[in-house]
């Protein structure tokens, strides 16, 4: 996959399908834009390209929000040369560049820079500055420039659109299986694997404490979850306790790992996780020993979620 920037580029001599947007996630909807981009491209013989951001318009826009992601853009960029996109055009988001409006964006950019000839838009996708919002004169523009607007449609889960907003929603409500279906694939957070607390360890329960890689990832909610680690490559059944450890008075937010049939120094090295299913809320236990055995009904019921997977 080409990956190129936007200010690289003078002008492209083949014509171009061109698709815009942040795809956070790269979720089932924008899977499916992306097929369309490459179907309608192949049939027009266009070369298709996707046009994605360096950050996320509201990291600029209102950047005292936090607001959490579910991808990294290394994350995003793997997913989409996942689904055969042959080249990626990056644009840095900025002040200068929000206060594009969508038909100054599709004049400087897609047709002068990439000789876009078909412009693919998402069911609800919108761009370009709100205060000079002109994106419903888009197809004037392509009337006036000469070039074509196809809309995808929307795809449904259980009645419902799928989006990026929507996902970010049942993550932080605990809903592993509806964000996954959503996505068409497990959520996954990677880090670095640090000092914890070693409570784990001493309840024969071994845990690698993850800090995660990007601090606006998004973490699921509070929890026990059922895992897929991989680490080198080589997959391991996992399950990881997500939030305090109120039987300990530990209040500071950890993921902590757990690896079944693992053995082995994980201190410093990379570590992928798959949210595959959550178990339970974090509880309270009376003592140490309810809570080993309740660590222990945890590990058969990973061992089996885990294995059915397989």
């Amino acid at each position: 996959m080409r990956l190129l920037n936007i200010n690289d580029i003078n002008h492209l001599t083949q014509e171009t399908a061109v698709t815009v947007g942040m795809f956070d996630g790269l979720h089932l909807g924008h899977r499916h834009l992306v097929k369309r981009l490459l179907k309608v491209a192949g049939c027009s013989k266009q070369e298709p390209i996707v046009v994605t951001f360096d950050r996320h318009p509201r990291q600029v826009l209102d950047p005292s929000t936090q607001l959490s992601l579910l991808s990294t853009s290394d994350e995003r960029l793997a997913l989409l040369e996942e689904c055969g996109v042959p080249t990626v055009v990056m644009v840095h988001f900025d002040i200068e560049t929000a206060s594009l409006s969508a038909c100054d964006f599709t004049r400087q950019f897609l047709c002068k820079r990439l000789n876009m000839h078909t412009l693919l838009l998402g069911y609800d996708n919108m761009f370009g500055s709100r205060s000079k919002n002109d994106f419903d004169l888009l197809p004037q523009l392509a009337a006036e420039i000469g070039f074509s607007i196809c809309r995808d449609e929307a795809v449904l889960i259980e009645g419902v659109e799928v989006s990026s907003t929507k996902i970010r929603k049942a993550l932080t409500n605990g809903d592993i299986a509806l964000a996954n279906t959503m996505l068409g694939r497990p959520y996954t957070i990677e880090g670095t694997v640090i000092h914890g607390r070693h409570i784990g360890s001493a309840l024969g329960f071994p845990t690698a404490n993850i800090s995660p890689s990007d601090p606006n990832k998004l973490l699921p909610s509070a929890g026990v979850y059922a895992l897929r680690a991989t680490i080198d490559e080589t997959h391991y059944a996992a399950m990881a306790n997500l939030g305090s450890q109120p039987t300990f008075n530990q209040d500071v937010p950890a993921l902590e790992v757990h690896l079944l049939d693992f053995d082995g120094d994980l201190y410093n090295r990379q570590i992928q996780v798959e949210f595959i299913s959550r178990l339970r809320d974090i509880q309270t236990f009376a003592s140490p020993d309810a809570l080993t055995e309740q660590l222990q009904k945890d590990r058969e019921a990973t061992r089996t979620i885990i294995h059915q997977q397989i």
